[in-house]
């Protein structure tokens, strides 16, 4: 057909067109509806993959978890037991240690005792103070071995440097405080001297009464002091030696030992199966977990696939109708009309216009409604 016969084409040419044009625009609806049909399903699908991905993930760290907390209750019960058995073991081999302690410096101790009770009858004897006895006095007044030293020296410190300093400080601060006195130039100087001769004068006081009135017994003491000093270091070095003697045969602790190793071995044995559950809960356990879940909810998502499926294919029948149509609409009537011509509203303003005002052309239809030409006058009834 050619152009000039389609524009001299009645009103029902453009009848026809519309109703193509109207089913064409009734597949592109119903495809659209489709399409959002066919997402929201797809969406749904995506979501029950996932619950069914979230449901095995949490199914198989709980039951891991399960599994787990299961042997670690049982280790730690074990590890309690273990603990238990090696302080029961400790205690009785302190107890066993001291008693040997006890034993092998029984001697040692008694020599002391001895030099202790000759010490304190030899200076009730010779009448001399019993604080002489000890040794800060000694430190004091005759030193020996470092320890001693440093205690003289620390109160050398103190007695010529501390004492006098707090008294200055006690007098300016709370006796006299406020007073003009304290303000001198002198007044710490005084103080300080006076209080160191106080100090010195205690000390050379007890000095003489003690020392130099009773040197013999003095001397005698400080042997004597040296003598228990020995043994004290003779004590302790035994202790050391005991404390750091690996051998334990001696002390009996067979029984306890047994218990340990018991222990020990229960919990190597469960550190053991609890392994072995957890390769096997790896190998088939996590499978088993996993086709139970997929075959309880793969029907509904092999539904939903099915359903989408069908969706999909409609979709893709309607898709190819409209490409058909659409072809078929620009072969007969596009190519010749215009697209702007071809559309439904348009269409229908054109026929309203042929039909109201009797056209019997397309070519006049579209020259009135676009303008073109005028409108025919409407006949009197």
């Amino acid at each position: 057909m050619d152009m000039d016969n389609i524009f001299n084409q009645n009103v029902d040419f453009l009848i026809q067109a519309r109703e193509e044009v109207v089913a064409c625009n009734q597949m592109e609806q119903k495809q659209k509806q489709l399409q959002e049909r066919e997402d929201k399903m797809q969406k749904a699908i995506a979501q029950e993959e996932k619950s069914i991905h979230d449901e095995i993930n949490t199914t198989i760290k709980k039951r891991k978890a399960e599994i787990e907390n299961t042997y670690d209750a049982q280790l730690d019960a074990g590890r309690k037991k273990l603990k238990k058995a090696q302080e029961q073991k400790n205690k009785e081999k302190s107890e066993r240690v001291g008693q040997r302690v006890d034993e092998e410096t029984a001697d040692v101790k008694e020599n002391s005792r001895q030099l202790k009770t000759e010490m304190r009858t030899l200076f009730k004897k010779n009448h001399v103070p019993a604080f002489c006895q000890t040794g800060f006095y000694y430190a004091l007044f005759m030193p020996k071995g470092i320890k001693e030293i440093l205690i003289l020296l620390l109160m050398i410190v103190i007695g010529l440097g501390g004492i006098p300093f707090g008294i200055y400080e006690l007098f300016a601060r709370v006796i006299l405080a406020d007073k003009p006195i304290v303000q001198a130039s002198y007044f710490m100087a005084l103080v300080i001297a006076l209080s160191l001769i106080v100090v010195l004068g205690i000390y050379f006081l007890i000095f003489n009464l003690t020392k130099v009135r009773h040197r013999d017994t003095i001397a005698e003491g400080r042997k004597i002091r040296n003598q228990m000093l020995a043994n004290d270091k003779n004590i302790r070095a035994i202790k050391n030696a005991i404390n750091k003697d690996k051998d334990e045969s001696q002390y009996g602790l067979d029984a306890y030992d047994q218990k340990i190793q018991e222990s020990q071995n229960e919990m190597d044995a469960i550190a053991e199966e609890k392994q072995a559950a957890l390769t096997e809960f790896e190998q088939q356990t996590r499978n088993t977990i996993i086709d139970e879940i997929n075959g309880r909810r793969q029907a509904k998502l092999d539904d939903m696939r099915q359903q989408a499926a069908a969706v999909e294919e409609e979709r893709y029948d309607v898709e190819g109708k409209i490409k058909e149509a659409a072809l078929a609409i620009t072969n007969k009537y596009a190519k010749y009309l215009g697209k702007n011509i071809c559309k439904e509203e348009t269409l229908s303003d054109i026929i309203n216009i042929m039909q109201t005002e009797q056209i019997d052309t397309i070519s006049e239809g579209i020259a009135i409604y676009k303008g073109e030409a005028p409108h025919r006058e409407q006949p009197e009834e």
